[in-house]
């Protein structure tokens, strides 16, 4: 698969347009036009055919099964199995009694299993096997489903190959010299021939004209995915990254030696330092948030991505006030006020709407921390960005524009809920294609994420160094 280079992408009012949508008037294609959904159901009684035979057999057994439905219905201009089981009655016997002759009952017999007597009374009486069960029914819809999901796959490829040619039998469609060749080549030859990397676009490409003039009936493809869905089971998988085990704890004892030698320099040098103060205070903050996820080894764990996170912003914030502190009087106590502030805005909220007893929220001991200093009357409340700079412009001033582009935005998705974490996290991926691949809830929490500690430890080492750097750590 070619990837995309985000370069390539135009970024207009906060938002990357992938290339194909910058194209006018270009647009996917709306669900019951789509190859899984809408063609599926109807094709595939074509890729029981070519399942159950094989290409080669299967490709010649379609022909001549496509060529008797021409005969018999020459105004049909499609193969969708919805069209054909609407025929008059005599039409589908006709039809359907040549397939039987032809020893192809056993592949189509799956299909009972949706098309049953009070759907298509006809069909079912041609094609009903009671040897077969409902299970190996289902597997076999499942099997011939589980090949032709993808549109570019040769089988599906092949499907669409058949569905293009009656379409060429009923003359609705007329193609030049050169792409008549091509289909002419197609069934002789293998997937592995080179003529076959020019044939099977042509065919995917052809096939989808067919849309422009074809009908698609709703009702059928619904009772089709209804059905179909009902009656099989999900086949759930689970992904697994090797859980942590690497022992960090000398790790963890440095680190703690190192916040005890800071915290002791500053009570003993320079204890009424805002800026230490400061510093050490969001350094403190990130030691603390590592400590607990080594404590509960949540390495592997949603709340280990939230503490890179954290991490990186306060390293971030901490390179960022230090800059900024010759052009910016006051940086550190502004700092503080600033997120006390914010303090006092939630202060305020709850005391107009109450709290709950149990709640997490103190607003007495709050209520004690936003006036540890200054009284709250003086303390102005800012809902924007500290210093009017978000986290990544402040990255992009401190020369960390990839460590936050590389990670902070991923961790920020699980941070705040945000559907590409709770879909990687939180819901697990059934793999039957009645289902349409869809995703079932982790209720058992069996999902295991990649682990987090060499990002943790590398972005502790980048805030132990830069205090290193201001205090000179021994």
């Amino acid at each position: 698969m070619r990837h995309i280079k985000l370069s390539a992408h135009t970024f207009k009012k906060g938002e990357f347009i992938a290339p194909i949508n910058s194209i006018p008037m270009m647009q996917e294609f709306e669900d019951e036009k789509s190859w899984s959904y809408g063609h599926i159901p109807e094709y595939l009684w074509i890729g029981l055919l070519l399942k159950y035979y094989g290409r080669e057999e299967g490709l010649r057994k379609s022909y001549d099964i496509i060529s008797t439905l021409h005969k018999l219905a020459p105004d049909l201009y499609t193969v969708r199995l919805s069209q054909i089981i609407k025929l008059d009655s005599e039409v589908q016997k006709k039809f359907y009694n040549y397939i039987v002759c032809i020893g192809a009952k056993d592949a189509l017999a799956p299909l009972t299993i949706f098309l049953t007597t009070s759907k298509a009374p006809v069909f079912s009486e041609c094609f009903y096997c009671p040897q077969k069960s409902i299970e190996d029914r289902c597997e076999a819809i499942i099997d011939a489903m589980r090949d032709t999901m993808g549109h570019q796959t040769n089988e599906a490829t092949d499907i669409r190959f058949v569905a293009l040619y009656f379409n060429l039998l009923s003359g609705k469609l007329h193609l030049q010299k050169e792409q008549v060749d091509l289909l002419m080549a197609y069934p002789a030859s293998k997937h592995t021939d080179e003529i076959m990397r020019i044939a099977r676009p042509t065919v995917r490409s052809l096939e989808m004209m067919i849309l422009t003039f074809e009908k698609t009936d709703s009702a059928y493809l619904k009772d089709f995915w209804r059905c179909v869905s009902e009656m099989t089971d999900c086949s759930i998988f689970v992904l697994e990254f090797p859980e942590e085990k690497i022992n960090i704890t000398a790790y963890m004892e440095k680190l703690h030696d190192i916040f005890t030698y800071l915290s002791e320099l500053f009570v003993a040098a320079d204890p009424l330092n805002e800026k230490m103060n400061v510093l050490l205070g969001i350094a403190t903050y990130s030691y603390k948030r590592m400590k607990e996820i080594y404590d509960h080894q949540l390495f592997n764990s949603i709340s280990g991505r939230s503490c890179v996170r954290v991490l990186i912003e306060d390293y971030i914030m901490m390179r960022y006030l230090v800059k900024s502190e010759p052009s910016h009087d006051n940086i550190w106590r502004d700092y503080q006020l600033y997120g006390m502030g914010l303090y006092k805005l939630v202060l305020a909220r709850h005391r107009e709407s109450g709290v709950l007893e149990q709640s997490h929220f103190d607003d007495r001991y709050i209520e004690a921390l936003v006036n540890e200093y200054k009284g709250e009357e003086f303390i102005n409340m800012d809902t924007k960005y500290f210093d009017k700079q978000n986290i990544r412009l402040k990255a992009e001033s401190v020369g960390e524009k990839e460590l936050y582009g590389l990670y902070y935005d991923y961790d920020s998705s699980f941070e705040h809920g945000l559907w590409g974490a709770i879909r990687e996290s939180c819901l697990l991926k059934c793999n039957n294609p009645a289902h349409k691949y869809h995703c079932v809830p982790d209720i058992e929490d069996e999902t295991r994420l990649k682990t987090v500690l060499p990002d943790c430890v590398m972005v502790m080492n980048k805030t132990v160094s830069f205090l290193n750097e201001l205090y000179g750590i021994p």
